[in-house]
């Protein structure tokens, strides 16, 4: 690297920029933590790191890098533990006094990593599944849309995305839903659904960063919606963890949220604010290391509607009434590539998908009305140079 600041800064930004903003940006933390990981780039310790855990996760004839090894976060990390832990001080030295015992817990708690959604996402994980609408087919073949070994260009936009890109909903309202064909929860219906398809910029052979998201999602209405609206709503992501009666206690009572239901135009499936991605404007939400990149629920009024809450025991992402398990989101990533920088390998292909058992999603279609049932959809695509910015482009 040819400036260790300027990349130590890039590093602090990306990994803890979202925990700094959610503690208020103590005065002096920000560039404390930069200096410590300059120093640690410097002396090599970063790089030293990176050969260790890459000797650990890899064979020794290894042709790929693997897509676990954090030694970058991992210095970010320390170099915020460093910095923070004389934060009581640098306080006072600016004439600011506290209770020593509540200055650190306060500070803790606002500046530390939280892990609970990425464990649950991990347990989440499948392997990518075939479930999705006929009209979304054509998105089952993966990123990167270049062949390696044939070096030539596959076509792109993807081959089927143009009579869809412009669609705001599937014909057919919950028809279009899919079921899903094998597995545990054969026979389920795939209410929601996000996947993104990226590949990074190359510069030989050249080749420009380029990106696909589909989206779709079950959705109440009352007339034909504008052709703008994302068909997704917002959600904490706790709605998987916590009571609904905890989260939004004027939607528990079942019959009230069933005359919300059956009355009001709304989406029925939720982006959470548990994944990285910045869809959803959440910047209350802890960044954590792991964290998916989507993370998909229920609207709270399905949630009091069906009477369901999470289920117990250790789990991914699920909701249970008393016959069992009701709804889950599910996880999948892969297709890894590599952007020829010093990080793991991306995920050419992540997504998320819900799924609700089929007694309870015909007790829902009903409780909306059949024909006011839609399936919403969005399918955008977007391809950027080399030193654009990809993140956020067309959202």
């Amino acid at each position: 690297m040819n400036n260790p600041e300027e990349f130590a800064a890039e590093l602090v930004d990306h990994y803890l920029g979202t925990r700094l903003d959610t503690a208020g940006a103590p005065a002096g933390l920000r560039e404390t933590a930069i200096a410590l990981l300059t120093e640690a780039l410097a002396a090599g310790h970063v790089e030293t790191l990176m050969s260790a855990q890459l000797d650990a996760l890899a064979h020794p004839s290894r042709t790929q890098y693997p897509d676990a090894y954090l030694a970058a976060e991992a210095a970010a990390e320390e170099a915020l533990q460093q910095a923070a832990a004389g934060l009581r001080v640098a306080f006072a030295q600016a004439g600011h006094l506290g209770p020593a015992r509540s200055f650190e817990r306060g500070a803790a708690a606002r500046l530390r990593d939280a892990p609970h959604a990425a464990l649950r996402a991990e347990l989440a994980r499948i392997p990518r599944p075939l479930t999705r609408p006929e009209a979304l087919a054509w998105s089952l073949d993966p990123a990167p849309w270049f062949s390696d070994s044939r070096q030539e260009e596959l076509p792109w936009p993807p081959s089927g995305l143009s009579p869809v890109a412009n669609m705001r909903a599937l014909p057919g309202g919950a028809a279009a839903l899919s079921q899903v064909a094998d597995g545990p929860h054969a026979g389920w219906v795939q209410i929601g659904l996000i996947e993104q398809h990226r590949t990074p910029a190359r510069r030989y052979p050249d080749q420009p960063a380029r990106q696909v998201r589909i989206a779709l999602g079950l959705e109440a209405v009352n007339n034909d919606p504008p052709p703008g609206p994302f068909p997704l709503a917002q959600a904490p992501w706790q709605l998987w963890t916590h009571p609904l009666q905890r989260l939004a206690p004027a939607l528990t009572p079942a019959d009230t949220a069933a005359q919300h239901l059956s009355t009001k135009a709304q989406a029925l499936v939720a982006l959470t604010d548990a994944g990285t991605t910045n869809i959803v404007d959440a910047p209350d939400r802890h960044s954590g290391l792991g964290l998916p990149l989507y993370v998909l629920a229920p609207a709270a009024s399905v949630v009091a509607t069906l009477g369901v809450e999470p289920t117990d025991g250790i789990c991914g992402f699920s909701l249970s009434d008393a016959a069992g398990e009701a709804l889950i989101c599910r996880q999948w990533h892969g297709h890894l590539v590599h952007d020829g920088n010093y990080e793991p390998l991306l995920p050419a292909i992540a997504g998320a998908d819900l799924l609700i058992r089929p007694d309870l999603f015909t007790r829902l279609r009903d409780t909306i009305g059949p024909t006011r049932c839609q399936t919403g959809i969005s399918v955008r695509h977007m391809s950027l140079a080399q030193d654009d910015d990809l993140d956020g482009a067309g959202d």
